[in-house]
């Protein structure tokens, strides 16, 4: 793994990897084509951050249900997949569970410090924190390896938060 040295929080070892820069080029790519985006959504993604750019892409019912002024809050763009993933695991719907978590997982390659807090919080935690119904510890088992122990990492944080 490549450490930054920037990269802040609990679960700061869990970004880039060093095999991986031909798929994060390609990432990076498709995050800047603003055309390929405009035909996803037909409000203007002017203000939007990347990760909704590319959100559009893979997902493009989802950014279909963030609000206009919601679009460029990070936060609440990463949330708005948190939702949709844990509407997925309440409707069993697993191949999209997997979809979801391969995006998230693949998007963590190339996060910067804000997207990979917000992975961790507005993602990770807020999917799964306190979740004990059957559907969210078999969603668990779907995670990729990353997002298992990134989860693990902050969960336990959190746990020692409160104490």
């Amino acid at each position: 793994m490549v450490f930054e040295e920037e990269r802040t929080g609990t679960w700061y070892a869990y970004g880039k990897t060093a095999s991986s820069k031909a798929q994060s080029q390609s990432i990076r790519n498709s995050l800047l084509d603003r055309d390929k985006l405009a035909q996803f959504k037909p409000i203007s993604l002017a203000g939007s951050s990347r990760f909704a750019g590319y959100l559009a892409i893979h997902f493009p019912e989802v950014v279909a249900g963030i609000e206009e002024a919601d679009l460029g809050v990070l936060h609440l763009e990463v949330a708005a997949l948190k939702m949709a993933t844990h509407d997925a695991i309440h409707k069993r719907d697993w191949l999209a569970v997997r979809k979801h978590f391969a995006f998230i997982d693949s998007v963590l390659e190339i996060a910067e410090t804000e997207l990979h807090d917000a992975i961790g919080v507005s993602y990770l935690v807020n999917l799964f924190y306190n979740e004990t119904s059957i559907n969210f510890a078999k969603a668990r088992t779907l995670l990729p390896k990353r997002l298992a122990v990134a989860l693990e990492i902050m969960e336990r944080h959190y746990e020692e938060l409160k104490f």
